[in-house]
């Protein structure tokens, strides 16, 4: 009885605080330079890396081991902006997460629930699984300046 309550309870915080906040889809700044500036919201602490991975895609999206471009910076901020500069026009999206031990990977929990904070561009509701590419998506066109905000999730 006491799982099921507690089963309950967790997703409730799931669909309730995963609920996409206005404002925060990519949009366009003026630019010569075709780039996409990850704007990452929320970081809990200054431990450990911020992953990113830009994906152009449906196929790289869903893979762990391939993606259109990919960073790993130190956390320095709790709030923290990254440029990708050099982008080709065409569709992308992006998926983050804090690295907070350094292990190079997502940690999972119990019924696989992320231990370690994450977020994608458009900042989706957060299921019982990833949300799809074309939940991502954004569109960069040649001379653009893409910024995209991303609100970092933690459970």
């Amino acid at each position: 009885m006491k799982r099921i309550l507690l089963l309950l309870i967790l997703l409730s915080l799931l669909f309730n605080s995963c609920k996409k906040e206005d404002g925060q889809e990519p949009y366009i700044e003026p630019s010569l330079a075709t780039q996409i500036l990850i704007e990452v919201y929320g970081l809990e602490n200054l431990d450990g890396d911020l992953f990113i991975a830009i994906n152009n895609s449906s196929e790289q999206f869903i893979s762990n081991t391939e993606c259109y471009r990919d960073t790993i910076i130190d956390v320095t901020s709790n709030d923290m902006i990254v440029s990708i500069e050099d982008v080709i026009s065409g569709t992308y999206a992006v998926s983050v997460f804090h690295d907070e031990n350094k292990d190079g990977e997502l940690n999972l929990g119990f019924l696989n629930i992320p231990e370690e904070g994450f977020g994608f561009s458009n900042n989706p509701a957060i299921g019982f699984s990833q949300p799809t590419f074309n939940d991502c998506e954004f569109v960069v066109e040649e001379g653009q300046s893409m910024i995209v905000p991303i609100s970092l999730v933690y459970f």
